[in-house]
């Protein structure tokens, strides 16, 4: 099972590509150890990539610390079936400029690079740019398994609206389970 989420998502087949404007570390794009310091399970809400998939209930969770650019972290996701299945994938920090401006991961051959691109102050909200081998890429909203009950931060809804281009697909469900 293959999906993407923030550090550690991927998806499962082929499909439309959306692109927010691309910018650097200069003009904006976020230290993604704003993400990797949240501890808490990551759910991928919706995203703008990768739209043939019955996935469903994407999350991530950070596993182990080998050092200061390399996690493990446990990606799950609910088939058609609404079976849930897991793997471990290790996600490796890219730093430049002083600040970790992206991170990459393999998961069945396909490497995915993310970079942070919006979150609300309360780190419980993350927009990322995600961008796969297979030519696929688009924007995710990432939340924390605490609050993806609740209302999307304006901050990040704003972000994923405004500069996220594609045709949205919705992957949490009200029945999906997420582990702490």
């Amino acid at each position: 099972m293959i999906f993407s989420l923030a550090l550690c998502l991927g998806a499962m087949a082929a499909a439309t590509a959306a692109q927010p404007v691309e910018r650097g570390v200069e003009s904006g794009d976020l230290d993604m150890m704003n993400l990797v310091n949240v501890s808490e399970t990551l759910v991928v809400y919706k995203r703008k990539h990768t739209q043939n998939t019955t996935v469903r209930c994407l999350s991530a969770k950070k596993k182990q610390q080998y050092n200061t650019t390399l996690y493990e972290y446990i990606l799950r996701g609910r088939n058609a079936s609404k079976i849930y299945g897991e793997h471990s994938v290790n996600v490796t920090l890219q730093e430049r400029e002083g600040i970790a401006d992206k991170s990459t991961y393999i998961s069945q051959n396909i490497t995915y690079t993310l970079t942070l691109k919006a979150m609300d102050p309360t780190g419980t909200c993350f927009v990322i740019y995600v961008k796969k081998d297979d030519n696929n890429e688009g924007c995710e909203l990432l939340l924390t398994a605490s609050k993806v009950s609740g209302k999307i931060p304006k901050k990040c809804q704003e972000y994923y609206s405004k500069n996220c281009e594609g045709r949205n697909i919705r992957l949490h469900n009200d029945d999906c389970k997420y582990e702490n």
